[in-house]
């Protein structure tokens, strides 16, 4: 505020300014500390006791009696057995981390991970080795009394073999489950309430993402138990059958195919699955049309070509005639 010298002499002071205020330089931060602030850019899933519970019932899958005796399974079982301590038939667990039956696990599966889960959740079916990085299946186990030595080749009178008796189809709830056997074992072992005598879970077979064959120890084709167990509607929202009604099933589908075939109702749809299923193709009249109609264009466009030809060479022999300097020529060669 301004004031008048002659009240500034009588004491009277001047107000002062406001200094302006001087913007600070932001302070330097550390790289580390920002890093801290915002945390990983990729978040790993955490490891839970249902991802632990996971990882055992996959395991459990290697060294089932079934793939003791499935010859692709036995092949792979052999390549990877070690000797650990005087004891044989021990895997690393880096091989097992690597199986198709734990592949499809988040976070994937470590050798850390595999020795935590085979401690916590230790079965009578699995045995560690003394090391802690080996497992095996535990040799008081093996064979199991119910699996006959060549069960591959025992066949019953109604031409079912004797792991069909104890297979069964599902779809899970979770449209990607089954392309991880170990979260399809899991499932049906902790949320199924299976019967004691279905259990252990024998192999998963992957038929796509959302539905896979399940093979139990336990025969399912007795019809009051099945029925029994299938009432209690468990795992929720599964859609189960046996492999006899599931097969039973997929030959209706194609029979009811077939008669749309005949009836020309719908014929598209049982020439894909012809094709899918790698039988012969039933001929299809619009496709024989259009085959006959291109056929036609051909023969135009070949038949105006051969004109256009002829007359090309007609106009070339017509100018050679009129042409004087080849006549002169012809009759000095004369």
């Amino acid at each position: 505020m301004f004031v008048p010298r002659a009240l500034r002499l009588k004491g009277v002071k001047e107000a002062q300014k406001p200094k302006p205020a001087i913007a600070k330089a932001p302070e330097p931060t550390s790289p580390h500390n920002d890093v801290a602030k915002r945390g990983p850019r990729f978040q790993s899933a955490p490891v839970t006791t249902e991802y632990l519970g996971e990882i055992v019932a996959g395991v459990e899958l290697i060294f089932t009696d079934y793939a003791h005796q499935e010859p692709t399974a036995a092949q792979w079982l052999q390549k990877r057995y070690r000797t650990v301590g005087g004891e044989e038939k021990f895997v690393h667990f880096s091989a097992i981390a690597e199986h198709s039956n734990l592949t499809g696990l988040k976070p994937q599966v470590t050798q850390i991970h595999l020795q935590q889960a085979l401690r916590e959740h230790a079965t009578e079916a699995l045995e560690l080795s003394s090391n802690g990085f080996h497992v095996r299946r535990n040799p008081s186990t093996y064979p199991s009394p119910f699996v006959p030595h060549d069960s591959f080749n025992i066949v019953d009178d109604y031409g079912l073999s004797f792991w069909d008796q104890r297979t069964i189809y599902v779809e899970p709830h979770i449209r990607h489950l089954c392309k991880t056997p170990a979260k399809v074992a899991y499932c049906l072992k902790k949320h199924g309430k299976m019967k004691a005598k279905w259990l252990p879970i024998q192999a998963v077979k992957t038929l796509y993402n959302g539905c896979a064959f399940v093979v139990l120890s336990g025969n399912v084709t007795h019809e009051d138990v099945w029925k029994k167990w299938r009432d209690a509607g468990m795992p929720e929202d599964w859609k189960i059958l046996t492999k006899v009604e599931h097969k039973k099933r997929t030959e209706e589908y194609v029979e009811l195919l077939r008669e749309l075939k005949k009836a020309n109702q719908d014929p598209r749809p049982i020439a894909v699955h012809q094709m899918k299923s790698g039988e012969e193709n039933v001929p299809d009249d619009n496709a024989a049309q259009g085959e006959q109609r291109t056929s036609k264009k051909r023969k135009r466009t070949k038949k105006k070509s051969k004109v256009a030809g002829d007359e090309e060479e007609a106009i070339l022999n017509d100018g050679a005639a009129s042409d004087p300097d080849d006549g002169r020529l012809s009759k000095k060669q004369g």
